[in-house]
């Protein structure tokens, strides 16, 4: 059986905010010009012209730091503007254990935070940052731990699967509203597992069923995500550097029994992305690295309150349009 091609309709229309850069020349002063004398000038009119060219400079100078600080205050200002344009969206979120925190995921999904890891309070996931700082409302967290893509893609029971039925219906907000953004954060757990990559680069046909490869897994849970929420716009997030947790501290970079490693993965989903144009964000490259992963990570997978902000500000970066 062919993949079925979901068509249901979402109620809010999403909006595309591009960020601004300000710009501003600072002032300058002229050159003083000096009335030429046949005699010699005394010392008083010497010590006067000396004063005079000292203010010019400082007046100057002055002048710049004024300019200067218009222009920052300018560029903030414009900062704010165009991040206020977010406030009151929506956005929900398709992930595994890293995007949890129990009481905030789906009746009868598993959550990994708070119970396990070091991050503890709400306010320090990735996520509830991201909709503290741009004021953006969560629709739903539709995040499962231990969830890969791959799997029987006709569950409507699982969530451990991230292409399948109950995980890809499960975005909308109130009364069915489609999110203005979705973000997809899934694959870690694939990569861990060893689930074989596959060569499907986002174009090619996938059939129901249990879904045995990573990219016809990713490219199918794409295509359901895309007919189920037309108006949203999608953002695919690559992988975090993943440590060897059974190695000693400092760790040293998970390769899995396929010999790859979470940028492998990671190239994998920006590849897809990229053939539906659809954003990617490169967590690979947020500033969590495999040398400061003890400090990022508890276990060298789930992020500390540290490796969660630099989650959130490249998601920040790309809800605003700025270059990561």
């Amino acid at each position: 059986m062919k993949r079925a091609v979901l068509a249901s309709v979402c109620a809010l229309a999403f909006s595309v905010v591009l960020w601004g850069c300000g710009s501003g020349a600072a002032g300058q002063s002229g050159n003083e010009s000096a009335a030429e004398s046949s005699n010699a000038p005394d010392k008083e009119d010497v010590d006067k012209s000396q004063d005079d060219t000292a203010q010019n400079r400082e007046d100057a100078v002055a002048g710049q730091s004024g300019t200067a600080g218009q222009d920052s205050e300018n560029a903030a200002g414009e900062k704010d503007t165009d991040t206020v344009k977010l406030a009151g969206t929506s956005f929900s979120i398709l992930g595994d254990s890293i995007s949890t925190f129990q009481g905030y995921n789906p009746v009868g999904y598993y959550a990994f935070f708070p119970d396990n890891g070091e991050v503890t309070a709400v306010e320090d996931t990735w996520w509830q940052r991201v909709a503290d700082d741009l004021e953006l409302t969560v629709y739903v967290n539709g995040s499962s731990s231990g969830a890969t893509v791959a799997g029987d893609s006709t569950g409507a029971e699982d969530p451990q699967c991230g292409c399948n039925e109950l995980r890809t219906n499960d975005l909308s907000g109130p009364e069915g509203a489609c999110p203005d953004r979705i973000v997809i954060y899934l694959g870690t757990n694939d990569m861990l597992k060893a689930i074989p990559v596959g060569n499907n680069d986002g174009t090619g046909l996938v059939e129901e069923g249990e879904v045995e490869t990573f990219s016809d897994a990713y490219t199918l849970m794409l295509d359901k995500v895309q007919a189920n929420y037309p108006l949203a716009e999608i953002y695919c997030c690559t992988l975090l550097p993943v440590g060897d947790y059974g190695t000693k501290t400092p760790y040293v970079e998970f390769v899995n029994g396929s010999q790859l490693t979470s940028k492998d993965y990671g190239e994998v989903i920006g590849r897809i992305a990229q053939s539906r144009g659809h954003t990617v964000i490169d967590l690979n490259d947020c500033g969590v690295t495999i040398e400061n992963l003890q400090e990022m990570t508890s276990d060298g997978v789930h992020p500390t309150a540290e490796g969660m902000r630099c989650i959130a500000e490249a998601v920040e970066r790309a809800f605003t349009g700025q270059a990561q």
